[in-house]
C-alpha cells in the first residue's frame, strides 16, 4: 500500500463523501498517468490534510508535491453554480506538438477563478512545487462519473445525454482532460526531479463489436431490406439460403469478415454476444445455437476475445444481468469476461452490478449521441464507488468512438467523419491510452458507410496491442 498519513482531519470535508481513501486513489490515478511506475509510487508516502494533500517523493533530499483542499459543505456545492470550469497554463512551454493538442488544462469542479490563465503548478521552494487547485478532486469527480448520480436530462432510454454533462456544456468532451493532467504533473516532478526518465507513452487500440443481430431467428424485414433498403441483393439471397442450409446468415457471416480485418492488421478485437430474450429492441438470438457457436469458436481458436452484450432490459436489473451473463458463460466456456451494455443503457451503479456477476470489464462509458472522452479519460481504470468507499473490482475500458454516432453517421462526409475520429486516436496517442472503438458487425451492410471501417483500421495498424488481462492484475 501507498503510505497515507492517519492523523484527524480537523475541519477536512470527509463529512461530504471525499475520504482519505478516495483521495489517496484520485492522486494515484495521477501519478500514474504522469508515469510513475507503480513500484515507485510504492515508495511515496501520500498525506491527506483539510488544505493540502501533499506527495513526499522518495528522493535525497526529499522532494514535495502538493494539491490543494476545497471544503465545502455538500455535494450540491460541488455541482452547483458554487464551483466552476477554468482553464490554466503549463507549468513550462511544452513542445510544440503537445501545446497544439493541449494549449492549456481544463478544470471542471474548482472554486478558483483563473482569468489570467495561471499555471496549474508553481515552484514555492526548490523542493515543493505546488497545484493551486483541487485537482484530485476534480480527478475524482470526472472518473466516477459523479455528476450523473444527479438530475440530468435522460433521453427516452433512460441514458444521461452528453449536453447535460459539464463536459458537453463546456465544450470538452473532445479532450481527455484527466489524461492531461497526468502530463503536467509529470513536468511538475521533472522540475522537482530533472533526472527523471521520460514516461513512454503508446497508442494501444481496442477494437469492439457488439453483436446486435446474426440473422437467427431469420427475419423477413431484414432479409428483404438488404435489397431494398441496403441495396445489397446478394445478401437477401444469402439469408434465404441460410435458412434450409448449413451457411450462415450475412450478418453472422459478417462477424467472422470483420474479425478477418483485424487479423490482417494485426490488432485486437473483441465480439460481445449477446443472450437476451426477444423484444423491442432485442433480437432476441440464442448463442447456443449451433451456428452461432461455431462462430464463436473459430473466433477463440484464433485468441479473439468473445465477451457479454447484455440486452435492453438488463439496465438497472441485476437478476437478469446474471442471468444472460451466465447463459453466454456457459457458450464462451469463460469466466473472465467482459463487455458493454446494449444500447450503452449504463449509470454509475452499473459498475456495482457488473461486479456482482464476476465481470472483469465493462466498455459502456461512452455517449451514444457524441463521440469524446465521458469519463475524462482514455487510460483504462478501475472506477471508484463512492457508496462503498473503494475502488471498484473491476475495470473500466472507456468507449471513444461508436460507429451509428451521429457525427460518424449523419452530421459529416465520409472525410470529415474519418477526421473527427483520427482527432481521438492522435490524442489517445499523445496520453497512452486506449482507443477504444465499436463498430457493429450490421454495419458493414449500410452504404452510408463506404469503405470508413477499412479506412480506420489501415490507419490504426501497427498500433500497440491491448492486453487487458494484465492491465486487470496490475491494478490490483
Amino acid at each position: 500500500m501507498i503510505a497515507i498519513d492517519k492523523s484527524p482531519l480537523q475541519g477536512s470535508n470527509e463529512t461530504t463523501g471525499v475520504t482519505r481513501e478516495a483521495r489517496l486513489y484520485a492522486v494515484r490515478e495521477l501519478l500514474l498517468r504522469a508515469g510513475v511506475p507503480v513500484e515507485e509510487l510504492l515508495t511515496w508516502k501520500i498525506t491527506v490534510g483539510p488544505q493540502w494533500t501533499e506527495i513526499r517523493v522518495a528522493s535525497d533530499p526529499p522532494k514535495h508535491l502538493r494539491f490543494r483542499a476545497d471544503s465545502f459543505r455538500n455535494w450540491d456545492e460541488v455541482l452547483g453554480a458554487q464551483f466552476s470550469v477554468v482553464r490554466a497554463s503549463w507549468m513550462h512551454p511544452p513542445d510544440p506538438h503537445v501545446g497544439d493538442l493541449v494549449p492549456d488544462f481544463i478544470i471542471p469542479f474548482t472554486r478558483l477563478s483563473f482569468g489570467d490563465r495561471r499555471p496549474l503548478f508553481h515552484q514555492v521552494a526548490s523542493d515543493c512545487v505546488e497545484c493551486g487547485v483541487d485537482l484530485p478532486l476534480t480527478a475524482l469527480l470526472t472518473l466516477s462519473r459523479f455528476e450523473e448520480l444527479g438530475a440530468g436530462q435522460r433521453d427516452d432510454h433512460g441514458r444521461f445525454v452528453s449536453s447535460s454533462s459539464v463536459a458537453g456544456r463546456h465544450g470538452y468532451l473532445g479532450r481527455p482532460i484527466v489524461d492531461e493532467y497526468g502530463l503536467a504533473v509529470e513536468q511538475a516532478l521533472n522540475q522537482l526531479l530533472p533526472n527523471r526518465p521520460p514516461a513512454q507513452r503508446k497508442l494501444r487500440v481496442k477494437l469492439s463489436h457488439d453483436v446486435d443481430r446474426v440473422g437467427i431467428p431469420c427475419s423477413l424485414r431484414a432479409t428483404v431490406g438488404h435489397t431494398l433498403k441496403r441495396r445489397t441483393p446478394s445478401a437477401t439471397f444469402r439469408d434465404f439460403v441460410a435458412s434450409f442450409t448449413g451457411e450462415d446468415p450475412i450478418y453472422l457471416a459478417l462477424v467472422s469478415r470483420i474479425a478477418g480485418a483485424s487479423l490482417e492488421r494485426d490488432l485486437d478485437s473483441a465480439f460481445y454476444w449477446k443472450s437476451s430474450l426477444p423484444g423491442p429492441y432485442d433480437s432476441g438470438y440464442d448463442p447456443r445455437h449451433p451456428k452461432i457457436r461455431r462462430v464463436i469458436d473459430w473466433l477463440s481458436e484464433r485468441g479473439i476475445e468473445n465477451g457479454i452484450h447484455p440486452g435492453y432490459e438488463t439496465f438497472g436489473n441485476l437478476p437478469r444481468l446474471s442471468s444472460e451473463v451466465r447463459r453466454l458463460r456457459e457458450v464462451v466456456n469463460n469466466d473472465k469476461i467482459g463487455g458493454r451494455q446494449h444500447f450503452l443503457r449504463w449509470r454509475p451503479e452499473s459498475w456495482t452490478e457488473w461486479e456482482a456477476c464476476g465481470l472483469a470489464y465493462d466498455s459502456t462509458v461512452g455517449f451514444a449521441d457524441e463521440i469524446g472522452f465521458r469519463a475524462g479519460t482514455c487510460i483504462p481504470y478501475r472506477p471508484w464507488i463512492f457508496s462503498l468507499n473503494r475502488q471498484a473490482d473491476l475495470l473500466e475500458i472507456p468507449l471513444i468512438v461508436m460507429d451509428c454516432t451521429p457525427v460518424v453517421y449523419m452530421r459529416l462526409s465520409l472525410a470529415e467523419g474519418l477526421a473527427a475520429v483520427l482527432r481521438c486516436v492522435e490524442r489517445c496517442r499523445l496520453v497512452g491510452g486506449v482507443f477504444t472503438l465499436l463498430w457493429h458487425n450490421t454495419t458493414l451492410l449500410e452504404p452510408a458507410y463506404g469503405n470508413l471501417y477499412d479506412l480506420l483500421l489501415d490507419h490504426l495498424a501497427g498500433a500497440d496491442r491491448f492486453n487487458w488481462k494484465a492491465v486487470l492484475e496490475g491494478t490490483r
